[in-house]
């Protein structure tokens, strides 16, 4: 699925800016390639990033639909 294909879909936003990409300077010289990893472990809340954009979805989707009755 591409990042278009996301937009279709209610969003909250709860991290705001992208989280940074760090180069990796010494494993990218020893392997001979330009290494990033993307630093999660700094979004805000302390929890990792893939759960808050899901909550993100999931939040957007609840308040979309309203309270049901059990």
């Amino acid at each position: 699925m591409s990042l278009q294909n996301l937009t279709r879909f209610p969003r909250l936003e709860f991290i705001g800016a992208p989280t940074p990409l760090e180069y990796l300077r010494r494993f990218s010289d020893y392997i001979g390639r330009d290494i990033f990893i993307k630093r999660d472990d700094v979004t805000p809340l302390a929890m990792g990033g893939n759960k808050l954009r899901k909550l993100e979805f999931l939040a957007a989707d609840a308040l979309r639909e309203g309270p049901t009755r059990w």
